[in-house]
């Protein structure tokens, strides 16, 4: 029975998945405002700041930017500090990673949640300002108006729209799919390992990683059989057709498929057809009883702030 410590260089692999824009955005830069490789999505919930709906206003989430791998805890964090309540979630996407879609779309199916696409005009307060109290007083922190012309949902976020209770898009919104880029990423690991022969059989001791380092990557451009399954069995999953992957698979990466309205309703992509204003307007408190989004403001509430 001896012990000796060996160093040993291992090369591992792995394989992320990702929705590119890349000659999207040249061809509708009129569309797309944000570019390939901008701000990852941010989650905010807004109160309506339409004249006349307080005391009584609807609100909802909006979700702009790139869906990132840490998207999903993003959005489960910020639902955390609402409780129950359901909020429909206003989105604006130029695409990205398509686990962290599907994980979306599946947290937004668990709670329950409505979906349209659409953008926020935030009024007073904004997102990336801190210690702003402009709004202190009027019932929120971000306070604007929810709007669809100029909205845009591509790539890897239709499928995070799938996940809607209800899914809402209108006319003057932009809704498109295209192939997926799978990247490769080669990743050489140093570690060290300590083992004792025992009976003429090796018993690891010990194993500790001293270092990683990117050796190289490269990128395919068709979707593979297994990613060709897990899409249609998650779109069975929240009832919407496999056209959706047909139109992924036949459009290349540097295009962007536009699903027409007609086909939206067809293939159960979307429920309704409309604009944002569906989850909301005024009119959305106005019902008996009203939405779930909306929410009385009375005084007591600016001691809790």
């Amino acid at each position: 029975m001896f012990g000796t410590a060996y160093l040993k260089v291992v090369f591992s692999r792995f394989a992320v998945t990702v929705s590119l824009l890349l000659g999207f955005l040249a061809s509708v830069s009129a569309v797309l405002a944000s570019p390939v490789g901008g701000p990852d999505m941010q989650f905010f919930v807004v109160r309506s700041g339409q004249p006349g709906c307080e005391p009584t206003c609807p609100e909802w989430i909006s979700a702009e930017g790139a869906i990132a791998r840490d998207s999903p805890a993003r959005l489960k964090k910020l639902l955390k500090t609402i409780g129950e309540r359901r909020l429909p979630i206003v989105v604006t996407s130029p695409g990205g990673d398509i686990d962290a879609a599907l994980a979306l779309g599946r947290l937004i199916r668990e709670r329950k949640l409505d979906v349209a696409v659409g953008k926020t005009r935030f009024a007073g307060c904004q997102p990336q300002q801190k210690d702003c109290h402009e709004n202190d007083g009027k019932g929120a922190r971000y306070i604007g108006v929810a709007y669809s012309a100029g909205a845009y949902c591509a790539s890897a976020c239709p499928l995070m729209l799938g996940g809607g209770a209800r899914r809402v898009v209108s006319q003057w919104a932009y809704l498109g799919v295209h192939q997926v880029t799978t990247v490769y990423v080669t990743i050489q690991t140093r570690y060290r390992e300590q083992y004792r022969v025992v009976n003429g059989k090796k018993k690891v001791t010990s194993k500790k990683v001293i270092s990683r380092k990117n050796a190289g990557s490269h990128k395919t451009y068709e979707m593979t059989k297994a990613m060709e399954r897990q899409l249609a069995v998650y779109l069975s999953e929240m009832g919407i057709g496999r056209t959706v992957v047909d139109l992924m698979k036949v459009t290349p990466v540097a295009d962007m498929r536009k699903i027409e309205p007609v086909a939206m309703l067809e293939m159960k992509l979307i429920t309704q057809l409309g604009g944002v204003e569906l989850l909301t307007s005024n009119d959305v408190c106005k019902t008996v009883p009203a939405a779930a989004n909306c929410r009385v403001f009375v005084m007591s509430d600016l001691k809790r702030r």
